[in-house]
């Protein structure tokens, strides 16, 4: 017996089989019910999602002798068993990319004027009708518009635009949209069970993706892997065959990152391209695989990725890792990396030095320093000769730069203070105690080491969860903080404490993301109560906060009030617009 592919053999039959398109298959069922059937259909819709078995359902419906429960036909009486045998002289299917022209239709118009030789209904199906002529769709245009009651005619295409208005206004247009990555998987874990194959869920995922929503693609696919591989059929093995990069070298980058393991990271991308993958293929799944990792921080976001579940979960354990800052900033530079490379006449440096970029983010990224229980005692030193730029004043071009941690500035000390050493000129000190940490560092460094901290410290001393200490707390943050934007939403918050929750009321939305942002003041809390497993709530809370007073937006001046300005600061400015003859437009 032939091969037969998977798209013709497991071909949906009946309405309820249609993958994907339960819209359609219901419009059409309540109009066979109802007896309300156009003379004309327009299917259109991307490839692959099913036009055409819809269309060849729906004649071998009309004209079934025996149409059984739930508008399926019953492939026994002769006009079904004529169809399936591409024998019925009721049902036509044409192809309008190789009949195009106005003689076809004409033909067409003829054979419309004999009536069913059996059965109800003469059905036409042509295909691609957007390759039609203009002439060939001027001559269709009243057989379209006025045909026998006994004819019906379904168009299939794939690009709607093509097709003139005067046609579209004559027909009932049904939209057919890209088949959902679940439904695929759905259908392909049924039929590799009906081949007996076994398919790790993973591997149809992959399958589903690479069809871009379309279910004839996804068995073509799927018949390409099953004939390649013997036996179970794994995630990698469909990798290999697609030549798809493995998610598993996205997650090796990422975990490289966020250590600032640039060797590491460097050490994977030439393992990649010792594969044969190229650069744009490279930075379009690490951008995805940054997407990813963006949806599921947040619960509400979380279903929108479509992965298998122990694919998720690694997901969301390196989401846990990662500030939102970091990986928006990494989505914006490999973004204008995918832009640039079509003019790099180097893409694998351009790849290499964006990648470089994403390892040193958090380095750019604003630091928030770390809460002390007792003050630091700096060693005493000289003054440094070379005055150094602080972290804000770096600009974010120069990250390549920097691929060495600063030591931070010495604090005033004392002059009881003891001095146990003396360092050279121009070099800083190094603090005596490590309890607060202001070097450059990652944010998944500095949360280990707060985490290993709270280890060791007895739980003794932590404070009693109230509404004081919590107040005490925030007033601390805000003295410490740098970023006055930070400081003003640490201002406005009042607190409702319940069993296990703590709800953290703000009189605006802008406050809230501004706290949700503070990672080191989510781990001070956490750390810094009795009772840390409670759950922490915003909520915008305006009447709470009766003296707050939202911020003025700054007035739009006009070019006559900016020129006003100017002569009021210096009447000379007058002078200098009559000598270059400039003209004030509003």
């Amino acid at each position: 017996m032939s091969f037969v592919v998977s798209a013709r053999k497991y071909r949906p039959q009946n309405f309820d089989e249609l993958v994907g398109q339960d819209h359609i298959a219901q419009t059409l069922k309540n109009a066979i019910k109802n007896d309300q059937l156009a003379h004309a259909f327009l299917f259109s819709g991307p490839r692959g999602v099913g036009k055409t078995t819809s269309a060849r359902i729906l004649a071998k419906v009309l004209n079934c002798e025996n149409l059984q429960e739930g508008y399926k036909a019953c492939n026994t009486c002769s006009s079904c068993k004529s169809f399936m045998e591409n024998a019925s002289f009721n049902i036509f299917e044409l192809d309008a990319a190789s009949n195009n022209s106005v003689e076809h239709i004409r033909a067409l118009n003829e054979q419309v004027r004999f009536q069913p030789q059996q059965g109800s209904y003469k059905i036409y199906i042509i295909d691609e009708v957007h390759m039609l002529s203009q002439a060939a769709f001027n001559a269709f245009l009243k057989t379209l518009e006025e045909p026998p009651s006994y004819a019906k005619f379904i168009l299939a295409t794939t690009e709607k635009h093509k097709i003139i208005p005067t046609i579209l206004s004559r027909c009932q247009i049904f939209d057919f949209r890209r088949i959902q990555l679940k439904d695929i998987v759905a259908q392909l874990k049924k039929i590799s069970g009906e081949e007996g194959r076994n398919i790790d869920e993973e591997a149809l995922h992959l399958i589903a993706q690479k069809s871009d929503g379309a279910l004839r693609d996804a068995l073509s696919i799927f018949d390409k892997v099953i004939s390649s591989v013997d036996g179970d059929i794994s995630y990698k093995e469909v990798a290999d065959n697609l030549n798809i990069l493995d998610y598993d070298y996205f997650f090796r980058i990422v975990d490289s990152a966020i250590k600032e393991d640039l060797p590491a990271l460097m050490l994977t991308l030439d393992e990649i391209f010792k594969y044969g993958f190229e650069p744009e293929q490279l930075t379009l799944g690490m951008m995805e695989h940054l997407r990813q990792l963006l949806l599921v921080k947040d619960l509400k976001t979380a279903s929108l990725v479509e992965t298998g579940n122990s694919l998720k979960t690694r997901y969301e354990n390196q989401a846990a890792l990662c500030s939102g800052s970091f990986i928006l900033s990494a989505l914006s530079v490999l973004n204008q990396c995918d832009i640039d490379l079509v003019r790099s006449q180097n893409k694998r440096l351009s790849v290499e030095i964006a990648f470089s970029k994403v390892a040193f983010l958090n380095r750019i990224v604003d630091k928030k320093k770390l809460f002390d229980e007792e003050p630091t005692t700096l060693k005493k030193e000289n003054p440094p000769q070379k005055e150094t730029r602080t972290e804000k004043e770096i600009h974010p071009s120069e990250v390549m730069d920097l691929t060495e941690e600063k030591s931070p500035k010495p604090e005033n000390s004392d002059s009881n203070e003891t001095i146990s050493e003396t360092k050279p000129v121009g070099k800083p000190a190094k603090p005596k105690s490590k309890a607060r940490i202001t070097s450059i560092s990652s944010d998944v460094s500095v949360l280990l080491n707060d985490i290993k901290a709270k280890d060791l410290k007895s739980r003794e001393d932590a404070l009693d969860l109230n509404a004081d200490n919590l107040r005490k707390i925030f007033d601390d943050y805000r003295e410490n903080v740098e970023s006055k934007a930070i400081q003003t939403a640490l201002e406005y918050t009042a607190f409702e404490i319940e069993k296990d929750a703590i709800r953290i009321l703000t009189p605006t939305q802008i406050y809230i993301d501004y706290i949700r942002q503070e990672l080191r003041l989510v781990t001070l809390l956490h750390d810094s109560f009795k009772t840390n497993d409670f759950k922490i709530s915003f909520e915008v809370r305006e009447e709470t906060f009766p003296n707050y007073t939202p911020p003025k937006k700054p007035k739009l001046l006009t070019t006559k009030e900016k020129y006003d300005l100017f002569l009021n600061i210096n009447p000379k400015f007058e002078q200098l617009v009559d000598e270059f003859k400039m003209k004030l437009n509003n």
